[in-house]
């Protein structure tokens, strides 16, 4: 229980917004969350390599919410086109899809680099993933983070805007923005070593951490 309080209290200090945990949980407005809506295995992570490594960004979130294990579908380096995929091979099981959670885009600047061609086209494949997660009509909440601002990882100034954007257009997207997370624990190595395209442990654990305060925010699968 000290160890939940005092996320309650990072957090909260972190985002200037107030986060309910434990019994009786409510979102930001006070409303109180109806529980048990959303099974762990209707959540789903979808994504590239930050999503899988080191894994630490989904076990934390589970470990907040007292949740069995969420689905993932993320494949390490995958483009935005592939990201798109594993949302459609995951709506196509027995078990539809109620809370997406993703990042991705990335791999395609790295691949290609930021030029405005890659970028515009992974923001009109996120806005198209968007249009059909709306047409499919299962999905509640989609919560969107775009990686930092790291020198091994072109594009995400230019990503960063036009993602949010795309987000802002839809009625269930939320964007988490990581640039402001990393900017406030630099210099690395404490949630990526120098040099490196993937967070630590303690940067995933921070992932989860955001993405949790989202999750309470909003009521989602509380």
């Amino acid at each position: 229980m000290l160890a939940l309080a005092f996320v309650a209290t990072c957090v909260a200090a972190c985002t200037g917004k107030t986060v309910h945990l434990g019994d009786g949980r409510a979102d930001a407005g006070g409303t109180p969350c109806v529980s048990g809506q959303v099974k762990a295995s209707e959540v789903v992570w979808i994504g590239d390599s930050w999503i899988l490594v080191p894994g630490s960004q989904h076990t934390r979130v589970q470990e907040l919410a007292g949740a069995a294990d969420y689905r993932i579908g993320a494949v390490a380096a995958a483009t935005m086109a592939a990201v798109a995929d594993q949302y459609a091979a995951a709506e196509a099981s027995a078990t539809k899809v109620k809370v997406l959670i993703m990042d991705g885009g990335t791999w395609d600047t790295i691949q290609k680099g930021a030029s405005d061609t890659t970028v515009n086209d992974v923001v009109d494949t996120f806005g198209r993933l968007l249009a059909q997660v709306a047409s499919d009509g299962t999905v509640e909440h989609v919560i969107y983070f775009l990686v930092p601002e790291l020198d091994t990882i072109p594009g995400v100034a230019e990503l960063r805007p036009l993602m949010q954007e795309r987000c802002a257009q839809s009625t269930i997207c939320h964007f988490l923005d990581l640039q402001q997370i990393w900017a406030a624990h630099t210099p690395p190595p404490e949630y990526s070593t120098a040099g490196a395209i993937l967070p630590t442990d303690a940067g995933a654990r921070a992932i989860g951490d955001a993405i949790w305060a989202i999750m309470q925010e909003h009521c989602i699968a509380q």
